[in-house]
Protein backbone atom coordinates (compact mmCIF):
# COMPACT_ATOMS: atom_id res chain seq x y z
CA UNK A 1 0.00 0.00 0.00
CA UNK A 2 1.50 3.62 -0.83
CA UNK A 3 2.19 5.54 1.85
CA UNK A 4 4.29 8.68 2.47
CA UNK A 5 4.57 8.01 6.05
CA UNK A 6 8.75 7.73 5.72
CA UNK A 7 8.65 11.12 3.90
CA UNK A 8 6.09 12.72 6.54
CA UNK A 9 9.01 11.81 9.26
CA UNK A 10 12.10 12.67 7.22
CA UNK A 11 10.08 16.47 6.46
CA UNK A 12 9.60 16.39 10.23
CA UNK A 13 13.10 16.14 11.21
CA UNK A 14 14.33 19.16 8.31
CA UNK A 15 11.61 21.36 9.72
CA UNK A 16 13.47 20.32 13.23
CA UNK A 17 16.71 21.56 11.90
CA UNK A 18 16.02 24.37 10.15
CA UNK A 19 14.27 25.21 13.88
CA UNK A 20 17.69 24.60 15.19
CA UNK A 21 19.21 26.83 13.58
CA UNK A 22 17.06 29.96 15.03
CA UNK A 23 17.31 28.33 18.50
CA UNK A 24 21.36 28.32 18.17
CA UNK A 25 20.57 32.12 16.79
CA UNK A 26 18.21 32.92 19.86
CA UNK A 27 20.92 31.67 21.87
CA UNK A 28 23.56 33.62 20.42
CA UNK A 29 21.42 37.03 20.48
CA UNK A 30 20.77 36.50 24.17
CA UNK A 31 24.61 36.23 24.75
CA UNK A 32 24.64 39.55 23.25
CA UNK A 33 22.15 41.33 25.56
CA UNK A 34 23.87 39.60 28.44
CA UNK A 35 27.24 41.19 27.56
CA UNK A 36 26.00 44.61 27.06
CA UNK A 37 24.15 44.51 30.78
CA UNK A 38 27.22 43.19 32.20
CA UNK A 39 29.23 46.02 31.15
CA UNK A 40 29.94 48.04 34.28
CA UNK A 41 27.40 46.20 36.13
CA UNK A 42 30.22 45.74 39.33
CA UNK A 43 31.27 49.46 38.98
CA UNK A 44 29.95 50.48 42.67
CA UNK A 45 31.31 53.98 41.92
CA UNK A 46 29.37 54.68 39.06
CA UNK A 47 26.30 56.42 39.02
CA UNK A 48 23.34 54.36 38.32
CA UNK A 49 21.76 56.72 35.97
CA UNK A 50 24.82 57.12 34.21
CA UNK A 51 25.24 53.21 33.72
CA UNK A 52 21.69 53.24 32.64
CA UNK A 53 22.29 55.97 29.72
CA UNK A 54 25.07 54.23 28.90
CA UNK A 55 23.89 50.93 28.48
CA UNK A 56 20.95 52.48 26.37
CA UNK A 57 23.49 54.52 24.09
CA UNK A 58 24.89 50.96 22.84
CA UNK A 59 21.39 49.84 21.64
CA UNK A 60 22.10 51.15 18.26
CA UNK A 61 25.40 48.65 18.20
CA UNK A 62 23.25 45.97 19.62
CA UNK A 63 20.73 46.20 17.22
CA UNK A 64 23.49 46.03 13.97
CA UNK A 65 24.71 42.87 15.81
CA UNK A 66 21.13 41.22 15.78
CA UNK A 67 20.56 42.60 12.26
CA UNK A 68 23.58 40.96 11.20
CA UNK A 69 22.94 37.48 13.38
CA UNK A 70 19.30 37.20 11.85
CA UNK A 71 20.42 38.26 8.36
CA UNK A 72 22.61 35.28 7.73
CA UNK A 73 20.31 32.82 9.26
CA UNK A 74 17.41 33.94 6.99
CA UNK A 75 19.09 33.38 3.79
CA UNK A 76 20.26 30.10 4.89
CA UNK A 77 16.79 29.10 6.44
CA UNK A 78 15.02 30.69 3.29
CA UNK A 79 17.54 28.37 1.12
CA UNK A 80 16.91 25.07 3.50
CA UNK A 81 13.05 25.92 3.54
CA UNK A 82 12.53 25.57 0.04
CA UNK A 83 14.41 23.14 -0.29
CA UNK A 84 12.61 20.91 2.24
CA UNK A 85 9.61 21.87 0.82
CA UNK A 86 10.24 20.98 -3.02
CA UNK A 87 12.33 18.03 -1.62
CA UNK A 88 9.21 16.67 0.74
CA UNK A 89 7.16 16.80 -2.26
CA UNK A 90 9.28 15.12 -4.95
CA UNK A 91 9.85 12.31 -1.94
CA UNK A 92 5.92 11.98 -1.72
CA UNK A 93 5.86 11.50 -5.57
CA UNK A 94 8.35 8.63 -5.69
CA UNK A 95 6.64 6.83 -2.65
CA UNK A 96 3.61 6.82 -4.77
CA UNK A 97 5.32 4.98 -7.63
CA UNK A 98 7.73 2.88 -5.64
CA UNK A 99 5.19 1.54 -2.59
CA UNK A 100 2.21 1.68 -4.64
CA UNK A 101 2.18 -1.39 -5.80
CA UNK A 102 3.07 -3.65 -2.89
CA UNK A 103 -0.17 -4.52 -1.92
CA UNK A 104 -0.97 -5.97 -5.17
CA UNK A 105 -0.66 -9.65 -5.61
CA UNK A 106 -2.02 -10.29 -9.33
CA UNK A 107 0.90 -9.27 -11.61
CA UNK A 108 -1.27 -8.26 -14.51
CA UNK A 109 -2.95 -5.60 -12.17
CA UNK A 110 0.52 -4.87 -10.51
CA UNK A 111 2.70 -4.24 -13.70
CA UNK A 112 -0.47 -1.98 -15.58
CA UNK A 113 -0.45 -0.17 -12.00
CA UNK A 114 2.61 0.48 -12.12
CA UNK A 115 3.23 2.05 -15.24
CA UNK A 116 0.59 4.75 -14.74
CA UNK A 117 1.80 5.57 -11.70
CA UNK A 118 5.38 6.27 -13.71
CA UNK A 119 3.43 7.77 -16.33
CA UNK A 120 1.23 10.23 -13.21
CA UNK A 121 5.64 10.52 -11.80
CA UNK A 122 6.74 12.01 -14.75
CA UNK A 123 3.89 14.57 -15.53
CA UNK A 124 3.86 15.48 -12.34
CA UNK A 125 7.78 16.42 -12.22
CA UNK A 126 6.89 18.56 -15.42
CA UNK A 127 3.96 20.32 -13.45
CA UNK A 128 4.98 20.80 -10.18
CA UNK A 129 1.34 21.71 -9.59
CA UNK A 130 -1.63 20.63 -6.93
CA UNK A 131 -4.85 22.13 -7.52
CA UNK A 132 -5.74 24.72 -5.06
CA UNK A 133 -1.91 25.04 -3.91
CA UNK A 134 1.20 23.98 -5.88
CA UNK A 135 4.53 23.06 -4.42
CA UNK A 136 6.20 26.40 -5.32
CA UNK A 137 3.28 28.29 -4.22
CA UNK A 138 3.53 26.05 -0.59
CA UNK A 139 7.57 26.93 -1.03
CA UNK A 140 6.76 30.56 -1.77
CA UNK A 141 4.50 31.01 1.50
CA UNK A 142 6.60 29.15 3.97
CA UNK A 143 9.67 31.78 2.71
CA UNK A 144 7.47 34.26 3.20
CA UNK A 145 6.62 33.17 7.18
CA UNK A 146 10.22 32.84 7.58
CA UNK A 147 10.91 36.12 6.03
CA UNK A 148 8.44 37.97 8.36
CA UNK A 149 10.33 36.69 11.53
CA UNK A 150 13.63 39.09 10.88
CA UNK A 151 11.50 42.39 11.88
CA UNK A 152 10.02 40.70 14.99
CA UNK A 153 13.30 39.39 16.06
CA UNK A 154 15.09 42.47 16.31
CA UNK A 155 11.89 44.67 17.74
CA UNK A 156 11.98 41.19 20.14
CA UNK A 157 15.91 42.03 20.81
CA UNK A 158 15.59 45.92 21.77
CA UNK A 159 12.14 45.31 23.72
CA UNK A 160 14.04 42.69 25.78
CA UNK A 161 17.27 44.99 25.91
CA UNK A 162 15.21 48.30 27.19
CA UNK A 163 13.14 45.98 29.59
CA UNK A 164 16.24 44.76 31.48
CA UNK A 165 18.08 47.75 31.69
CA UNK A 166 15.17 49.70 33.36
CA UNK A 167 14.25 46.34 35.38
CA UNK A 168 17.68 46.32 36.88
CA UNK A 169 18.27 49.70 37.19
CA UNK A 170 14.76 50.26 39.27
CA UNK A 171 15.22 47.31 41.54
CA UNK A 172 18.72 48.18 42.26
CA UNK A 173 17.98 51.98 43.29
CA UNK A 174 15.93 50.48 45.97
CA UNK A 175 19.07 48.82 47.37
CA UNK A 176 17.17 45.25 47.51
CA UNK A 177 19.46 44.00 45.12
CA UNK A 178 22.91 44.85 43.40
CA UNK A 179 23.20 45.57 39.60
CA UNK A 180 24.20 42.60 38.78
CA UNK A 181 21.56 40.68 40.96
CA UNK A 182 18.95 42.41 38.84
CA UNK A 183 20.32 41.97 35.61
CA UNK A 184 20.69 38.63 36.05
CA UNK A 185 17.24 37.70 37.41
CA UNK A 186 15.89 39.82 34.72
CA UNK A 187 17.85 38.10 31.92
CA UNK A 188 16.50 35.01 33.55
CA UNK A 189 13.16 35.64 33.33
CA UNK A 190 13.01 36.72 29.83
CA UNK A 191 15.46 34.34 28.43
CA UNK A 192 13.29 31.57 29.81
CA UNK A 193 10.40 33.49 27.28
CA UNK A 194 13.17 33.51 24.56
CA UNK A 195 13.05 36.04 21.80
CA UNK A 196 9.03 36.28 21.67
CA UNK A 197 6.55 38.48 19.59
CA UNK A 198 6.65 36.26 16.29
CA UNK A 199 3.72 35.45 14.23
CA UNK A 200 0.85 37.12 12.23
CA UNK A 201 -0.54 39.63 14.12
CA UNK A 202 -3.87 39.00 14.35
CA UNK A 203 -3.26 36.03 15.93
CA UNK A 204 -3.51 35.57 19.60
CA UNK A 205 -0.57 33.34 20.57
CA UNK A 206 2.90 35.28 20.16
CA UNK A 207 5.49 32.45 19.47
CA UNK A 208 9.44 32.47 20.31
CA UNK A 209 11.90 32.35 17.28
CA UNK A 210 12.37 28.34 17.34
CA UNK A 211 8.62 27.11 18.09
CA UNK A 212 7.47 29.62 15.25
CA UNK A 213 9.73 28.62 12.75
CA UNK A 214 9.45 24.93 13.44
CA UNK A 215 5.65 25.12 13.23
CA UNK A 216 6.10 26.58 9.99
CA UNK A 217 8.17 24.50 8.42
CA UNK A 218 6.36 21.12 10.01
CA UNK A 219 3.25 22.18 8.75
CA UNK A 220 4.85 22.92 4.94
CA UNK A 221 6.97 19.74 4.58
CA UNK A 222 4.33 17.41 5.70
CA UNK A 223 1.97 18.76 3.66
CA UNK A 224 4.31 18.83 0.74
CA UNK A 225 5.40 14.66 1.08
CA UNK A 226 1.36 14.32 1.02
CA UNK A 227 0.38 16.86 -1.71
CA UNK A 228 3.28 15.29 -3.76
CA UNK A 229 1.94 11.71 -3.17
CA UNK A 230 -1.62 12.50 -3.61
CA UNK A 231 -0.65 14.87 -6.79
CA UNK A 232 0.99 11.36 -8.47
CA UNK A 233 -1.91 8.87 -7.38
CA UNK A 234 -4.68 12.02 -8.47
CA UNK A 235 -2.74 12.18 -12.34
CA UNK A 236 -2.93 8.21 -12.58
CA UNK A 237 -6.91 8.21 -11.70
CA UNK A 238 -6.74 7.49 -8.34
CA UNK A 239 -9.40 9.16 -6.54
CA UNK A 240 -9.91 7.52 -2.95
CA UNK A 241 -7.13 7.49 -0.37
CA UNK A 242 -7.07 5.74 3.20
CA UNK A 243 -5.53 7.54 6.65
CA UNK A 244 -2.92 5.44 8.00
CA UNK A 245 -2.60 4.17 11.32
CA UNK A 246 0.34 5.11 14.03
CA UNK A 247 1.15 3.61 17.14
CA UNK A 248 0.30 6.30 19.27
CA UNK A 249 -2.41 9.42 17.99
CA UNK A 250 -4.19 12.14 19.62
CA UNK A 251 -7.93 12.83 19.66
CA UNK A 252 -8.35 15.26 16.48
CA UNK A 253 -6.69 12.06 14.39
CA UNK A 254 -7.87 9.01 16.10
CA UNK A 255 -11.48 9.46 13.91
CA UNK A 256 -9.62 8.86 11.06
CA UNK A 257 -7.56 5.84 11.08
CA UNK A 258 -7.98 3.44 8.61
CA UNK A 259 -11.38 5.72 7.09
CA UNK A 260 -11.16 5.97 3.24
CA UNK A 261 -11.17 9.67 1.72
CA UNK A 262 -11.94 10.67 -1.69
CA UNK A 263 -9.85 13.42 -3.39
CA UNK A 264 -12.59 15.01 -5.41
CA UNK A 265 -15.93 13.35 -5.48
CA UNK A 266 -18.13 13.51 -1.78
CA UNK A 267 -19.00 11.01 0.90
CA UNK A 268 -21.21 8.17 1.37
CA UNK A 269 -21.48 4.35 -0.15
CA UNK A 270 -19.72 4.54 -3.76
CA UNK A 271 -20.05 2.06 -6.63
CA UNK A 272 -16.45 0.84 -7.16
CA UNK A 273 -14.84 -2.06 -9.37
CA UNK A 274 -12.65 -4.32 -7.62
CA UNK A 275 -9.45 -4.62 -9.08
CA UNK A 276 -8.88 -8.10 -8.97
CA UNK A 277 -11.78 -9.54 -10.03
CA UNK A 278 -13.51 -6.87 -11.67
CA UNK A 279 -16.54 -7.18 -10.25
CA UNK A 280 -18.63 -3.57 -8.57
CA UNK A 281 -18.15 -3.02 -4.74
CA UNK A 282 -19.56 -1.09 -2.61
CA UNK A 283 -16.91 1.32 -0.70
CA UNK A 284 -17.64 3.48 2.01
CA UNK A 285 -15.98 7.15 1.53
CA UNK A 286 -16.00 9.03 4.94
CA UNK A 287 -15.36 12.52 3.55
CA UNK A 288 -13.05 14.33 1.24
CA UNK A 289 -9.36 14.80 1.91
CA UNK A 290 -10.35 18.60 2.48
CA UNK A 291 -12.41 18.01 5.05
CA UNK A 292 -10.69 15.63 6.78
CA UNK A 293 -8.31 18.48 6.69
CA UNK A 294 -10.55 20.63 8.36
CA UNK A 295 -11.46 18.46 11.36
CA UNK A 296 -7.92 18.48 12.18
CA UNK A 297 -6.20 15.43 10.16
CA UNK A 298 -2.83 15.98 9.12
CA UNK A 299 -2.12 18.85 11.59
CA UNK A 300 1.58 20.68 12.34
CA UNK A 301 4.05 17.36 13.85
CA UNK A 302 1.05 15.12 12.62
CA UNK A 303 2.54 11.57 11.55
CA UNK A 304 -0.65 9.89 9.95
CA UNK A 305 -0.45 9.76 6.00
CA UNK A 306 -2.82 9.15 2.99
CA UNK A 307 -2.42 6.02 1.13
CA UNK A 308 -4.15 5.09 -2.38
CA UNK A 309 -6.91 2.39 -1.72
CA UNK A 310 -7.30 0.01 -4.31
CA UNK A 311 -10.82 -1.35 -3.76
CA UNK A 312 -10.82 -5.56 -3.43
CA UNK A 313 -6.89 -4.62 -2.33
CA UNK A 314 -6.40 -2.58 -0.02
CA UNK A 315 -7.09 -3.28 3.81
CA UNK A 316 -6.82 -0.81 6.50
CA UNK A 317 -3.56 -1.84 8.44
CA UNK A 318 -3.74 -2.43 12.47
CA UNK A 319 -2.69 -0.55 14.61
CA UNK A 320 1.07 -0.79 15.85
CA UNK A 321 1.63 -2.51 19.05
CA UNK A 322 3.57 0.39 21.20
CA UNK A 323 4.18 0.77 24.63
CA UNK A 324 4.09 4.23 24.51
CA UNK A 325 1.12 6.93 24.19
CA UNK A 326 -0.12 10.38 22.53
CA UNK A 327 0.39 12.23 26.08
CA UNK A 328 3.86 10.32 26.52
CA UNK A 329 5.10 11.71 23.11
CA UNK A 330 3.80 15.28 23.98
CA UNK A 331 5.60 15.08 27.86
CA UNK A 332 8.97 14.47 25.43
CA UNK A 333 8.29 17.14 23.99
CA UNK A 334 7.54 19.36 27.09
CA UNK A 335 10.76 18.08 28.88
CA UNK A 336 12.79 18.97 25.27
CA UNK A 337 11.15 22.52 25.24
CA UNK A 338 11.80 23.15 29.08
CA UNK A 339 15.79 22.17 28.38
CA UNK A 340 15.45 24.61 25.40
CA UNK A 341 14.37 27.45 27.89
CA UNK A 342 17.67 26.42 30.73
CA UNK A 343 19.90 26.93 27.34
CA UNK A 344 18.90 30.08 26.69
CA UNK A 345 19.11 30.93 30.31
CA UNK A 346 22.90 29.78 30.32
CA UNK A 347 23.23 32.19 27.18
CA UNK A 348 21.77 34.76 29.74
CA UNK A 349 24.12 33.98 32.35
CA UNK A 350 25.93 36.52 33.90
CA UNK A 351 28.35 34.28 35.62
CA UNK A 352 30.02 30.84 35.41
CA UNK A 353 28.21 29.53 38.39
CA UNK A 354 25.15 30.47 36.82
CA UNK A 355 25.77 29.53 33.49
CA UNK A 356 27.05 26.24 34.91
CA UNK A 357 23.93 25.60 36.79
CA UNK A 358 21.38 26.70 34.36
CA UNK A 359 23.72 23.69 31.46
CA UNK A 360 23.19 21.15 34.37
CA UNK A 361 19.39 21.64 34.45
CA UNK A 362 19.25 21.43 30.53
CA UNK A 363 20.93 18.00 30.16
CA UNK A 364 18.65 16.72 32.97
CA UNK A 365 15.49 17.68 30.90
CA UNK A 366 17.04 16.16 27.67
CA UNK A 367 18.22 13.16 29.75
CA UNK A 368 14.83 12.79 31.21
CA UNK A 369 13.34 13.24 27.69
CA UNK A 370 15.49 10.25 26.26
CA UNK A 371 14.77 8.25 29.45
CA UNK A 372 10.96 8.58 28.31
CA UNK A 373 11.35 7.93 24.78
CA UNK A 374 12.93 4.96 25.03
CA UNK A 375 11.40 3.14 27.97
CA UNK A 376 8.39 4.16 26.08
CA UNK A 377 9.46 2.81 22.36
CA UNK A 378 9.30 6.82 20.92
CA UNK A 379 11.32 8.16 18.21
CA UNK A 380 14.21 9.78 20.34
CA UNK A 381 14.55 13.12 20.88
CA UNK A 382 16.82 15.70 19.31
Amino acid sequence: MASPTREIATAIEQAQRVADMYADAEQVLLQRIAARVADGVDQADEDLYAWEAARLAELAQLRKEAERIIGRLQRAAKAAARKSVLGAWAAGMDQAVINAVLGVHDAKVRKRLEQVLRDARRLGSEKLINPGQGVDELARQTIEKIAAVELAALRAVDDIYRQVIAETAGRALTGAQTRREAAQEALARLAARGVTGIGPPDTIRRWNLESYVEMAMRTATARAAVDGHLATLRDAGIDLVIVSTTPYSCSRCDPWEGKVLSQRGGSGDREEVNLLTNEPVTVRVTATVEQARLAGLLHPGCRHSLSAYLPGVTRAAAKPATSGSYDDAQQVRRRMRQAREWERRAAAALTPEVKKKALATAREYRADARRISTSKGLPRPR
